[in-house]
């Protein structure tokens, strides 16, 4: 067992009955933080202490004090919030939420460079909650990958220490080591002592992008004169000179915040969080594990299809024979020919299963898989879309009804002289016309590529086994058995999801931890969170048919610009539902904001059916127009 410090031991007499005290966290030049509990409220907690050397300082207590105080005011999702600020048997502490997870610096020297679209939704976060301070007056001045955490579960970025790691001034009673690990941080208006205002934040947080993104810093020299001197009087490096393929606007973006002018960079968080949004109609691309799940095919699948359809045609027949009375099949015969028509089902499930799991063993979760027979449907409507014309004509409907009725016709003719209503003195024209009819009937609908099954029913029948197992309750408890992860540990993972994806599920995570009280009130947040999740694929995959239809027609173009507002309009829904319920997480006990914005999106959701079912209606006919200019493939 480690040796118990004195720090520890007073801190512990001085909040006995309040707080008990676990473990020390860590520590550092500005405090030491420790885990324990709150004994009223039964929650873990985290609680800084001002180090001794520091808290002897009055002025230095007072500007603690002080500015804990200030922060202890900022409520965000993304800003981890101070519940007490006092003094206690000569300690200077406060007492914040216990974030279980590890922080930004710790999990980049764990693991290096994190992948470009995880390093932008870390920094929209943090931008985010820099704004909210900024707007309240406060200038955090540590921003570091040390004052980052990054929550287990949700992956939520929250910053912590605002306000507070250099309250006492740059250098003021803290050893040249502990403001080197700062330093490389400081905008160079910071590291000269100048005044400062937000957009110096928004340079430490350019800093981080680089650091996250490439695995170093923009400017390393080997003391701090040298490295204040070279922030002070250099431009820094181009992030993708120290990355190269990265995406060109999360480089840029990088970029402008490490700009030596602040004047250069943008003017706040919101615009900065602005620029690091994904683009609403770019659809994620599929890791190649993913990618090689949906194409795998089972070898014996032709066999099973065979085996199954001829015991179907046999029990079918037999069935129709027992129940006219002309047969004399037993029910267990028939029985037996049926189960033998299904079996096939068992072998193409347990590949099915046995696909999956390698997947789970490979780190992905089932909303991921999930979420790759999403993109796929997306992707085989898109080729529909291309491939379909809108007015088929009259030659082409005359050609399937046709074939309709010439099928039939065979398909009586046989049945009659199975029957031996057809006899020999039949003439064999009687017996072959249909057969010939039907058959010039189909030469010349393969022909002309006429499409035998319309639309509504042929969309059904593709849906496959993989995808009605895994999109089942069914599949959640196959999932479940196969051990498929709750939190996914596959590399680049997460990069391939649509945005409408991500959010519903982090906004499913997060309602499935709130207490079983805050469930009951919220009973209907799934169901909104799965429509609005529903609401947006529709829309992104609308305003990608349209893209692929005719970039230069005004009424597509109209309609894409509507299907893009739809989009937004649901995403930003579903991130108000994360927000809101991050905000549950964080200590807030207030759901009337979470109802309103349910009704709101509910609202919404029917407004935007109206809309569409009207401009559907009205742009029935310009459409048809749309679609015969479109270009016809070769």
């Amino acid at each position: 067992m480690p040796p118990v410090s004195p720090e520890f031991l007073a801190l512990q007499e001085a909040l006995a009955g309040e707080y008990s005290i676990d473990r020390e966290l860590g520590r550092g030049g500005m405090g030491i933080v420790y885990l324990a509990r709150d004994v009223q409220l039964d929650r873990d907690v985290a609680i800084k202490v001002l180090p001794s050397v520091l808290a002897r300082d009055a002025g230095a207590r007072q500007r603690f004090l002080l500015e804990a105080r200030t922060a202890a005011g900022l409520s965000h999702p993304h800003i981890v919030p101070i519940h007490r600020v006092g003094e206690a048997g000569g300690a200077v502490f406060f007492v914040m939420s216990y974030v279980e997870g590890e922080t930004l610096g710790e999990r980049l020297r764990r693991a290096g460079p994190l992948p470009p679209a995880e390093v932008a939704r870390i920094m929209r976060e943090v931008a985010w909650a820099l704004a909210y301070a900024h707007g309240r007056g406060i200038v955090h001045r540590d921003v570091k990958p040390d004052n980052i955490m990054l929550e287990s579960g949700t992956g939520r970025a929250l910053v912590t220490d605002f306000g507070i790691a250099h309250g006492g001034g740059l250098g003021a009673g803290i050893e040249s080591g502990a403001l080197m690990g700062t330093a490389h941080f400081m905008s160079p208006e910071q590291a000269a002592s100048a005044p400062i205002d937000g957009r110096s934040d928004i340079y430490a947080l350019g800093v981080v992008g680089y650091l996250a993104l490439s695995g170093k810093l923009p400017f390393e020299m080997p003391n701090l004169p040298a490295l204040l001197v070279r922030q002070a009087t250099e431009s820094a490096p181009t992030v993708a000179s120290a990355a190269p393929g990265l995406p060109s606007a999360l480089a840029q973006v990088v970029d402008r915040c490490l700009e030596r002018d602040p004047s250069q960079r943008f003017a706040d968080g919101e615009s900065l969080a602005a620029a690091l949004a994904p683009a609403p109609d770019v659809r994620p691309e599929l890791p190649a594990t993913l990618r090689a799940w949906l194409g795998a095919r089972n070898s014996w699948l032709a066999f099973y299809g065979a085996g199954s359809g001829l015991a179907g045609i046999l029990t079918t027949a037999n069935l129709i024979s027992w129940a006219t009375g002309n047969g004399h099949a037993p029910v267990p015969a028939i029985a037996f020919l049926g189960t033998l028509a299904l079996s096939p089902l068992v072998p193409i499930i347990g590949f099915h299963l046995n696909q999956a799991r390698l997947q789970f063993r490979a780190g992905h979760t089932l909303a991921e898989l999930r979420g790759a027979l999403d993109v796929s449907r997306r992707e085989r409507a898109e080729g529909e879309a291309l491939a379909q014309e809108e007015s088929e004509g009259l030659l082409r409907r005359l050609l399937r009804n046709g074939l309709y009725a010439a099928a039939t016709w065979s398909a009586v003719t046989i049945w009659l002289a199975n029957e031996r209503q057809l006899g020999p003195g039949n003439s064999p024209v009687l017996i072959l016309s249909p057969l010939l009819t039907t058959a010039i009937f189909a030469a010349a609908s393969n022909a002309l590529e006429v499409q035998l099954i319309p639309n509504a029913i042929r969309r059904p029948l593709r849906i496959g086994i993989r995808e009605r197992l895994w999109d089942s309750r069914l599949g959640e408890w196959f999932a479940r058995k196969l051990g498929a992860p709750e939190r996914s540990r596959a590399i680049g993972a997460n990069a391939f999801r649509a945005t409408e994806v991500a959010l519903g599920v982090a906004a499913g995570d997060l309602y499935a931890a709130l207490p079983a009280a805050y469930r009951e009130q919220l009973s209907e947040l799934p169901a909104m969170v799965a429509a609005l999740e529903g609401q947006a694929a529709e829309a992104r995959a609308e305003v990608e048919r349209l893209a692929a239809l005719g970039a230069g027609d005004d009424m597509l173009a109209q309609r894409r610009q509507a299907a893009a507002g739809h989009l937004a309009s649901s995403v930003a829904a579903l991130e108000g539902i994360r927000l809101d319920l991050l905000r549950l997480h964080a200590g807030s006990s207030d759901l009337a904001p979470l109802t309103t914005l349910m009704d709101a999106a509910r609202e919404a959701g029917a407004e935007m059916a109206r809309l569409a079912a009207a401009q559907e209606e009205l742009g029935r006919g310009q459409w048809r127009d749309a679609a015969r200019r479109a270009p016809t493939p070769a």
